[in-house]
Formats: structure tokens, C-alpha cells, sequence
């Protein structure tokens, strides 16, 4: 009965799903049906497909690469081998370069490949990326137990190259035809992209081969050679240059002078051009502002194209470039490391100025933790939360025309300052603050002009001495009080 059950359990191990049919290529494009090819999808490098890709690519070969202790303390590593190779992964590329090449292969056919030459420790030597338009196949074995047996590469003298699954770093864009190719964002812009190859081609035409006079001077009698050439040297003496303009002319001869009309066709390809930008820079999730095709750009809407380019369109692919070499190229290096990038999209430092403002006046940091989160050092005054004013009170010292730093302080350094008055005389008070005029200064902010620190120094005195409450101190240093 054991030996039964372990029979029918092993089975149950062993048996895995199938891998669906491979794909027969990308889908084919309008210009013909051959040119449905990862080659040809490199050749669509140009464009508004070289605008965007370039876009992408020249941002994420740009973003750090950092290489952390996997835990969770998350200590940086300064100094590795891994580093190293990311920063010179071959004798001819730099890190920047290699990303740049990759980021390029990967927008275009969906698809990049890095080969891995190992050391004699069996330690990544050197990175190499492998062009896609060379990949003849990824060969599988059928069932999810060998998903990818080998990848098949055409080499320089045309004969084929068999690299086994361990010696190639396979970046992809999820494909939802296959478990095993990438998908191109051109795919699904491929109409697009080939009318729009179309309205330059014909744009390129039309001035190299359909360039056409604006006027056709015509006759019915037939004319030598030299009188041709007579009548248009006349012509243009005639009638070219500003000093000749609206001047009227004869015609003897017979001539007659027909302007050409242009057809609404030139018209409507402008903006069919426009339709095709719009679809391809849609498909790379890159926005038009970012390439400077939106007019009138203040400073907000630019950190807001920023903001959205590299949150949507940046990020996402940088961590699936960390999800790949993590998996693949970090073991070879043992366990407990990790590879992340720098944060590649830009704080909105307006934004993050009110917040930090909101939370200051609402006691929910110290000063101290604000200039930390900006990387500035402390200050001997800043570890004690602001005091809140309350309700209303804002608004009635905004009108009063009290500076909100001044409200803040004042507010903050009260409560010290009306314990240690408690129950003092006027004369006693007064006798202090000449003794220790620091106790003043520190309860005003640093950045007043001298004249007003001054009025303020006396007016806050003279509250103490007279024993007011706060409410109506802050009323008293109101200007012109």
C-alpha cells in the first residue's frame, strides 16, 4: 500500500503544465509581410520611435545602480565585485553604455540579451549584449520543468550559436501571446509606426522629386530652345525680388500665366503626421512635453511631465531590470545581496515644502527633522515641536499682519518663558532680560531684519513684564502696534 501511494505521488511531482505554441513572429507590418521581423523592428530606430526610445533609454542609463546587504537593515555595499563589472562589463563599453544598448534592444523588439563570460571561479568575467535581430530561436523543452533549454544566435559567419540558459541575462516585456518572447510596444503600434514612415517618405519625395513652380507660363505656339530661355530670363527680371512685387506684366506670343494650386491632400498628411505621433508616443508611455512638442510650458507643468515620465514610464522598467538581475546574476555571487536603483523620479520640491510647512505648524516634527529629511545638519534650537495655533488664531494674526515665523516661535518658546515669569514683578522681569537678552533673541527667528528683531526685542519684553496671556502678545507684535 506505501509503495503504491509513493508511486502515485511521485507522479503527481513530475507531471507538469505544457508551454503553449510558440509564436510564429511579431505581426507582420503594413509595408509588407517579411518585415514582420525583430530585424526590422531595430530598423524602426527612427522617428518619433527614435524620440521616444531615446527618451527612455538615455534616463535609465542614467539612474544609480546600488548594491545593498538583503535584509532588514539594508546596509549599503561601497566596494564589489559585482560593481565593478556593472560599471566596466567588457574592455569596450562602459555600465552606461551597456544599459543604454540594452534599454534600446528592449523598447524596440521587447526583448534584450546579455551574455555572461564566466572566470575560472565561475564568476561573471565580462557582459556583453547580444543584438535581438540576430536571435534565431529559444528553444524549449516542451513542459515548464525546462521552459528554456538554449537560445539560438546567428553568428558573423552566418553559422548558428547555441548559448545554454545559464550564460545569457534575458530581459523582457511580458508578451500575452507567449511565456517565452517579449512583446515590442511597436507591435502594438505597428500601424502607426508604418504610416508615419509613409508621410515622411512622401514629405521627402514631394521636395525632392515633386517640387513644382508656382506659376506655368503656356502657349499654344511651339517655342525654340533660345526663345524658352528668353522668356524666363525676361520673366525672372522681371518679376523676382521685393522690388518687382505686384508689378504687372505682358504677355506677348500667345503666353499665358496659370498658377498651380496644391491639393488638400498636403494638408490632411500634416495631420495625419500628428495622429501618429500621438499613437507611438503613447505606446513608450513617454509624454509630448517631455520631447518639448508642448508650447507654453511653465515651470509646475514641466516637474509635473517629469514626475509622470519617470513614475509610469522609468520606474516600472527599472524594476524589472532589478527582478532580473537579482534572480540571475546575483547568485552567482552567493545569497544576501540585492541590487537596487536610486529613486529615479524628481521630488516635487514645492509640494514637499507645504507639506513639511503643514507639519511644522501642526507640531508633527521639529525643525530638526525637517532639515534632516533635507540633509542639513541640526540646529541647538529645532528639537522641540512648534506649539499650534488654534483655531482661527491663524487667520486673525494673518490679518493682523503678524509674519507666521514670528507667530511660530513666539508660540513655540511662550510656555518657557511664561513659567519662568511666573509671579515676577515688572521691575524683577525687566532686570532679567537685561541680564540674559537671549532669552528674547532665542524666541524670535534668526532671519528678521535687524530694525524689526529690535521692535519685536522690545515688544515681547514689554508683554512679559506687563504678564499678558499669549493670545494677546502675539496681538502686541503685530506691526504698527
Amino acid at each position: 500500500m506505501k509503495t503504491w501511494l509513493a508511486k502515485r505521488i511521485n507522479n503527481l511531482k513530475s507531471k507538469r503544465l505544457e508551454l503553449p505554441p510558440q509564436p510564429t513572429g511579431p505581426p507582420p507590418f503594413l509595408s509588407s509581410p517579411s518585415l514582420g521581423t525583430r530585424s526590422r523592428q531595430l530598423s524602426a530606430y527612427q522617428g518619433w520611435v527614435y524620440a521616444a526610445v531615446n527618451a527612455i533609454a538615455r534616463r535609465m542609463s542614467g539612474v544609480g545602480l546600488r548594491l545593498y546587504q538583503s535584509g532588514p537593515q539594508g546596509t549599503e555595499v561601497g566596494q564589489h565585485p559585482l560593481l565593478d563589472l556593472l560599471n566596466k562589463p567588457n574592455p569596450i563599453l562602459t555600465g552606461r553604455q551597456l544599459r543604454h544598448t540594452l534599454a534600446t534592444h528592449l523598447e524596440l523588439t521587447g526583448m534584450a540579451f546579455v551574455l555572461r563570460v564566466d572566470n575560472a571561479l565561475g564568476r561573471p568575467a565580462e557582459l556583453w549584449p547580444l543584438s535581438p535581430g540576430d536571435l534565431l530561436e529559444i528553444t524549449s523543452g516542451g513542459d515548464t520543468r525546462r521552459p528554456i533549454t538554449g537560445f539560438v544566435f546567428q553568428g558573423p559567419a552566418g553559422q548558428k550559436v547555441t548559448y545554454q540558459p545559464g550564460e545569457i541575462l534575458y530581459f523582457r516585456h511580458p508578451s500575452p501571446l507567449s511565456l517565452i518572447y517579449g512583446a515590442s510596444p511597436i507591435e502594438a503600434m505597428a500601424h502607426a509606426f508604418d504610416i508615419d514612415l509613409a508621410v515622411r517618405i512622401y514629405q521627402r519625395n514631394f521636395f525632392r522629386n515633386s517640387a513644382r513652380p508656382e506659376v506655368v507660363l503656356s502657349t499654344d505656339q511651339r517655342l525654340t530652345e533660345d526663345e524658352a530661355r528668353r522668356v524666363l530670363t525676361r520673366w525672372r527680371q522681371k518679376h523676382q525680388g521685393l522690388a518687382h512685387v505686384f508689378e504687372p506684366t505682358v504677355l506677348d506670343g500667345g503666353l499665358k500665366a496659370q498658377p498651380l494650386s496644391f491639393s488638400s491632400k498636403d494638408f490632411e498628411f500634416i495631420e495625419l503626421a500628428g495622429w501618429t505621433q500621438d499613437n507611438i508616443l503613447a505606446a513608450y508611455g513617454v509624454p509630448a512635453g517631455k520631447l518639448g512638442l508642448v508650447k507654453d510650458v511653465n515651470r509646475a507643468n514641466a516637474v509635473g511631465i517629469d514626475i509622470t515620465f519617470n513614475a509610469e514610464c522609468i520606474r516600472p522598467r527599472l524594476e524589472m531590470w532589478e527582478d532580473v538581475m537579482n534572480a540571475f546574476l546575483l547568485p552567482a555571487y552567493g545569497q544576501g545581496l540585492v541590487l537596487r536603483h536610486d529613486n529615479p523620479v524628481p521630488s516635487d520640491r514645492a509640494q514637499a515644502h507645504k507639506e513639511a510647512m503643514a507639519q511644522l505648524d501642526r507640531g508633527m516634527i521639529t525643525i530638526n527633522e525637517a532639515r534632516a529629511s533635507g540633509g542639513r545638519a541640526p540646529v541647538p534650537w529645532g528639537d522641540e515641536p512648534l506649539r499650534p495655533l488654534m483655531p482661527g488664531q491663524g487667520a486673525a494674526l494673518g490679518r493682523l499682519g503678524l509674519e507666521a515665523s514670528v507667530a511660530r516661535c513666539v508660540t513655540r518658546a511662550w510656555p518657557r518663558l511664561e513659567a519662568r515669569f511666573a509671579g515676577w514683578s515688572p521691575a524683577r522681569v525687566e532686570k532679567e532680560l537685561e541680564r540674559r537678552p537671549a532669552l528674547l533673541t532665542e524666541a524670535l527667528p534668526r532671519e528678521l531684519e535687524p530694525g524689526r528683531r529690535a521692535e519685536l526685542t522690545g515688544a515681547l519684553g514689554r508683554c512679559l513684564r506687563q504678564g499678558i496671556t499669549l493670545e494677546q502678545t502675539l496681538e502686541q507684535l503685530a506691526p504698527g502696534r
